[in-house]
C-alpha cells in the first residue's frame, strides 16, 4: 500500500472522530461516525489484501471482532453516559481477546479478560462515582458542563491517529526485525531445553513418539539430552530400544514441544518467581481490605451500636416493655 493512501485515510479518520467528540448536531456526529468507520473498514480490508498477498489468510471471524472493536472503541469515548462507555470497553475487551485467541495466544486473551475487564473496569467504576450524571437524557443540560463535553478532543483525536499511523507503517513497511531474524537454532533451542527441565513431560513425549524408546536418553558433553541441528532446526536424541543396546539416533517432532501457554507459565514461575509471589501478595492484601471496607458497610442494631460504645444493651420483653441488658 503506498504511504500516500495509508495517510490520507488517516487523516480522514481523524477529521471524522473529531467531529464525532466535539459538540455539535446530531446528524453531524452520526455522518461523521458512519464515515470514520468506513474509513477505517477500508483500511482494514487494504491492510488484510497487503497480507493476504504474502500468503497469510485472515478468517471472516477477524474482520468480524476487528469491526466490533473499533467500533465499540469509537462508541466507547463518544458516548454522553458513562456507564454505557464502561459497557462498550468491555465489549472492545472481549473482541481483542477473541482476535488473540485466534492467534492461540491463549494467555494473552485470559490476561486480557482478567485484567481490562476485571480489575480496570473496577478503577472505571470509580470514576463513575465521581461523575455526575443526569437522571435522565433530558436532563443532560443541568450536569457540569466538564462531565458531559470532552476537554480537548482536537488533541486526543490527532494523538490518537498519529499512533495508528506509525503502527500501520511499521506493520506494513517495517517487519524486519533490527539485527536481524533469530537463526532457526536460536528460535527452537530454548523450547528444547525448557522441555528437558519438565521430566515428566519430557519422558511421556518421547515414549509416546517413540513407544519401544529405553529410558532415559544418553546424555551429550554438555549435560544436555536433546540435540537440535543448526542448519534444519531437527531435534534428535541418543539412546536406544527396548532390549537392545545398540546406540542410535532418534528423531523429535515439533509437536513435542511445549505449548504457548505451558512456556509463558514456565516463564512466569521459573525466571519470575519474585514478581509472581509479590503480585499474590498484593491481591491477598487487597482482598483482605475489601473485607473490611465491606464489614464498615454492614447496618449495626440499636443494641449492637450501644454496646459498641459501652453502654447496656436494651431489649424487648413478650409484653413490649423495654428490658435493660448486662453491660458495663
Amino acid at each position: 500500500m503506498a504511504p500516500t493512501i495509508l495517510y490520507s485515510a488517516t487523516v480522514l479518520g481523524m477529521l471524522c472522530l473529531y467531529l464525532v467528540l466535539r459538540p455539535g448536531g446530531r446528524q453531524v456526529r452520526i455522518g461523521a461516525g458512519v464515515l470514520g468507520l468506513a474509513t477505517l473498514a477500508w483500511l482494514l480490508v487494504r491492510i488484510a489484501a497487503t497480507f493476504t498477498g504474502d500468503g497469510a489468510s485472515f478468517g471472516p471471524f477477524s474482520y468480524i471482532f476487528s469491526a466490533i472493536a473499533i467500533a465499540a472503541a469509537a462508541r466507547m469515548i463518544s458516548h454522553p453516559r458513562p456507564v454505557f462507555a464502561a459497557l462498550y470497553f468491555v465489549l472492545v475487551v472481549i473482541s481483542s481477546a477473541g482476535l488473540f485467541l485466534m492467534l492461540e495466544a491463549e494467555f494473552m486473551t485470559f490476561a486480557l479478560v482478567i485484567v481490562y475487564a476485571g480489575a480496570i473496569l473496577i478503577t472505571y467504576l470509580f470514576v463513575l462515582m465521581l461523575a455526575h450524571q443526569a437522571p435522565v437524557p433530558e436532563a443532560e443540560g443541568e450536569v457540569e458542563v466538564y462531565d458531559r463535553v470532552p476537554r480537548e478532543p482536537g488533541a486526543a483525536a490527532l494523538v490518537g491517529f498519529i499512533l495508528l499511523a506509525l503502527l500501520s507503517t511499521a506493520i506494513l513497511s517495517g517487519r524486519n526485525v533490527p539485527g536481524g531474524a533469530p537463526s532457526v537454532l536460536e528460535r527452537v533451542t530454548p523450547a528444547w531445553r525448557q522441555l528437558e527441565r519438565m521430566p515428566l513431560q519430557f519422558r511421556a513425549s518421547v515414549l509416546a513418539a517413540h513407544s519401544d524408546f529405553a529410558w532415559p536418553p544418553a546424555a551429550q558433553a554438555d549435560g544436555t539430552s536433546i540435540v537440535v541441528d543448526p542448519v534444519s532446526g531437527v531435534a534428535r536424541i541418543e539412546g536406544h530400544l527396548v532390549g537392545s543396546s545398540r546406540q542410535e539416533w532418534f528423531e523429535l517432532g515439533d509437536d513435542l514441544l511445549p505449548e504457548n501457554i505451558q512456556q509463558v507459565g514456565w516463564a512466569l514461575v521459573h525466571d519470575f518467581p519474585a514478581s509472581l509471589e509479590l503480585a499474590g501478595v498484593i491481591l491477598l492484601m487487597a482482598m483482605f481490605g475489601a473485607v473490611v471496607l465491606a464489614r464498615r458497610q454492614i447496618e449495626l442494631s440499636e443494641d449492637e451500636k450501644r454496646e459498641a460504645a459501652g453502654l447496656r444493651r436494651i431489649a424487648v420483653d413478650a409484653d413490649g416493655d423495654l428490658v435493660s441488658g448486662g453491660g458495663a
